[in-house]
């Protein structure tokens, strides 16, 4: 596991702009699998509850077997992770977080102040 920090413009419409320290995790093929792995663990998981439950379960066990499938394939092609994402709101000057921990690093991306609700641009040129 390595992880590098980046800094990045925290961007709102007329405002600006700040400055997001972003720490990026890169996984390794074991962390992927491993990943992938949860991932259809939980869709089976959801189908083996979902099984003596008469009429739901003919179309919840597929479902949920499809889901942690798609899911799995996508946790296995995920090779960086956002591991924390913080700035300072271009509009308001409100330090948070921006709760990208554990979503796929890419950029850029829109969030939004938890203190006046703006939307921001992370990462735009």
């Amino acid at each position: 596991m390595s992880t590098r920090s980046l800094e990045v413009p925290l961007k709102g419409f007329g405002a600006s702009a700040t400055q997001a320290q972003l720490v990026v995790e890169n996984l390794t093929p074991g962390q992927r699998v491993r990943r992938a792995g949860l991932a259809l663990a939980a869709g089976g998981a959801l189908a083996v509850i979902a099984l003596p439950i008469p009429l739901v379960h003919f179309v919840l066990v597929p479902g949920a077997l499809l889901l942690g499938l798609i899911f799995a394939l996508l946790r296995l092609n995920q090779r960086q992770v956002i591991r924390s994402a913080e700035g300072n709101c271009p509009y308001c000057g409100a330090h948070q977080r921006l709760g990208l921990a554990g979503r796929v690093f890419r950029l850029p991306r829109e969030v939004f102040c938890d203190k006046c609700r703006r939307p921001l641009d992370l990462g735009a040129e």
